[in-house]
């Protein structure tokens, strides 16, 4: 049976009129879909761009999988930290700052360091703020102590100034010294993984709970465990 001109179009209608939805279909999820990778893409290079250390450059990339998705705040803030392995914090203090560089990034100058801390992530990126989240938790153990920085990824300068200056004019008597070795021992980050600011900080931190006979070695590991800042 041959079919009219009007049977015909009956029958081929719906089908363009469904093959028209399906592309129009494809068309909204392929825009969506690139359009929402393009402003992931805007909103991570805009941050990028204003992260003033090589290093929080470098951890940024990593967390951004190569600035193609979102970051948490909280680590876009760590990265925009002031990251380095320098053992001194002297430069940072001067009319021109300047910070030494670490494992994660080459070192540079800085406009200003007003607003900013000393941080973390100087080894390798943070994926997440779990554990971060429980070791500021363990450190509120802590607070009793003055002067001490309990989100060792926010250390005001001036306070690692002084703490590095403390450890520098701080000699302890044998005895003392043995609380020192025996938190040292038992510790399993030590005052840091490397000999940067953080660990003549920490140092300077244990001689003094050590003097004032604040803590014991074991609640000194615990101090020096809980405040890693590597990565």
């Amino acid at each position: 049976m041959k079919l009219n001109s009007k049977s015909r179009n009956k029958r081929t209608l719906p089908l363009a009129i469904l093959g028209g939805s399906i592309a129009i279909s494809g068309a909204i999820a392929y825009f969506s879909l690139h359009g929402s990778k393009s402003v992931v893409l805007q909103a991570d290079a805009a941050i990028y761009a204003k992260i003033p250390t090589a290093a929080g450059k470098s951890n940024f990339m990593t967390q951004s999988e190569g600035l193609i998705q979102p970051v948490d705040p909280e680590l876009a803030d760590l990265d925009s930290q002031i990251i380095t392995c320098g053992a001194s914090v002297d430069n940072l203090v001067s009319a021109m700052p300047s910070y030494s560089g670490s494992c994660a990034g080459a070192g540079g100058s800085l406009a200003t360091t007003t607003g900013m801390y000393l941080g973390g992530q100087c080894c390798s990126a943070m994926k997440d703020t779990v554990d971060y989240h429980a070791n500021l938790q363990k450190l509120q153990a802590y607070k009793s102590m003055s002067n001490i920085p309990l989100d060792p990824m926010h250390t005001p300068v001036a306070m690692a100034k002084y703490w590095i200056d403390y450890d520098k004019a701080t000699t302890l008597t044998p005895d003392q010294q043995k609380v020192f070795d025996t938190a040292y021992a038992i510790s399993k980050e030590k005052p840091c993984c490397c000999k940067c600011w953080h660990y003549f900080v920490n140092e300077g931190i244990a001689k003094k709970m050590i003097l004032d006979g604040t803590f014991n070695a074991q609640q000194i590991a615990g101090y020096w465990d809980a405040s890693d800042i590597c990565g």
